[in-house]
């Protein structure tokens, strides 16, 4: 990234919507805008309709400007609102870009710039980042919470906590002769700061939500051996991925591919959907243990269930617990039901479904995207895996600061302080880290390389 340059790129969404704002920012944004046509107002900042001069023409577009620093990056800045056509966004882009000092912008550098330029806080940056990826709902309110900086708010309040239980404990080591200082007891010591890490240890000790791992939502197919799973599986994937087979146990690993639901369900545009091993009470030899052993782990994992069962009964299995949201599946359709006229009829919920003629796959979708959406927000979503892995740190040596205080424990003074001491300075150091006051380049560049262009 070179601050020096201005860069240009589509900033809106790409899709459907009636216009499309191209973003301009830099030394020379006003320069290379007045070259088109969009020349600023006299005072430097506001709205105004202009035309573009174009090579096939003109055309009309609103323009906004920001003089610096206040802009989105912090520099000056120039949005166009106009037809969103690619032919015209591409015509404008690439007529910008042609001009000296001006270039594409790379993905991200529109908000690593708002960052460098003191325009956005760390978490706020990551917070755009986890927007773009959000899927449903629940992950559109924890990146939102990112944006806004109620989570980066959190993350500063534990810094100040461990700040003040580092200056208490240093007290006891610098001032130890002064009878006007009190440093903290390790029992006073110990209830503060256990008090701290639960409540780091609730934000990072629950599974990866998908917002976390800017992945996908789970949804996985499970049921007993033969039961439809994985003809499921490549009907629903629209080709073959899985091998189908009538033979009991020829699905021993978990398949895992993307599945890209209906366009019309609002957030829930695709999810990850799991093949699994048939759930066999009694699996035979080593490998059919591996393969149940899979089955179960990635069950447990998973957001959304379907359970596959040709028979309709949906009989529950022996020492394995069903995930709470869950999608009744009638596998084979198009045979006569095997229930036994004593049997009770399938559950009004339970959904008939052909993986060879494609019956009832669109029905499943719109089952599959209506549970995923409904899943309620994860506490971990407030967490992406760089501030993960600095908050654990930080836990890490918060622990071992109790630890040295317990075995001083019911003492009015510590005898060696120092030592924790220590553990609380590098668990200060990685909650700074945490909050963005402390962030290497290397920490800069993978946040903003998960940008899309544009933003």
């Amino acid at each position: 990234m070179r601050p020096a340059d201005t860069i240009v790129a589509v900033s809106s969404a790409r899709g459907r919507s009636l216009r499309a704002l191209i973003r301009l920012s830099g030394p020379i944004a006003f320069h290379a805008a007045a070259k088109l046509g969009a020349h600023p107002p006299p005072t430097r900042d506001g709205l105004r309709s202009v035309r573009l001069q174009l090579e096939a023409g003109t055309l009309p577009a609103l323009a906004s400007f920001f003089a610096s620093p206040r802009s989105f990056t912090g520099e000056d800045t120039v949005e166009l609102l106009v037809v969103n056509h690619p032919f015209i966004t591409e015509a404008i882009v690439g007529t910008l870009a042609a001009i000296a000092g001006v270039r594409h912008a790379q993905p991200g550098e529109f908000s690593a710039r708002a960052f460098l330029n003191g325009r956005l806080k760390i978490e706020e940056a990551e917070g755009i980042a986890a927007l773009i990826g959000a899927t449903h709902t629940s992950h559109l309110a924890a990146a939102t919470r990112l944006l806004s900086g109620e989570a980066g708010a959190e993350f500063r309040r534990w810094a100040d906590e461990i700040a003040n239980l580092l200056a208490l404990t240093e007290a006891g080591i610098d001032f130890t002769d002064a009878e006007d200082v009190v440093a903290i007891t390790p029992d006073r010591f110990v209830a503060r700061a256990t008090t701290l890490a639960t409540r780091i240890r609730t934000a990072i000790a629950a599974p990866a939500s998908a917002l976390a791992d800017r992945g996908l939502p789970r949804v996985v197919l499970l049921g007993e051996p033969n039961a439809g799973k994985s003809t499921l599986f490549n009907a629903l994937l629209g080709r073959p991925r899985a091998v189908a087979s009538p033979v009991a146990g020829t699905t021993r690993d978990v398949l895992e591919e993307e599945l890209v639901l209906s366009a019309e369900v609002s957030l829930a545009g695709a999810v990850l959907l799991s093949d699994l091993p048939g759930l066999d009470a009694q699996p035979i030899g080593e490998v059919g243990i591996h393969a149940q052993r899979a089955a179960r782990e990635a069950a447990s994992a998973a957001d959304v269930a379907v359970w596959c069962d040709p028979s309709g009964r949906f009989q529950p299995m022996a020492g394995f617990t069903m995930p709470a949201r869950l999608i009744r599946v009638r596998t084979f359709a198009d045979r006569p039901s095997p229930r036994a006229a004593s049997t009770p009829d399938t559950p009004p919920e339970a959904l008939a479904v052909c993986g060879l003629d494609g019956f009832g796959l669109h029905a499943l979708k719109r089952a599959i995207a209506d549970a995923v959406g409904s899943a309620p927000p994860d506490a971990a979503a407030i967490v992406v895996p760089r501030q993960r892995r600095a908050a654990a740190t930080s836990l890490h040596h918060l622990d071992a600061a109790i630890t040295l205080a317990q075995t001083e424990a019911n003492r009015a003074r510590w005898n060696s302080p120092e030592l924790a001491a220590g553990e609380l300075r590098s668990a200060l150091d990685a909650c700074e880290e945490l909050g963005g006051r402390m962030s290497p380049d290397d920490i800069l560049g993978r946040v903003f390389a998960t940008f899309c262009i544009g933003k």
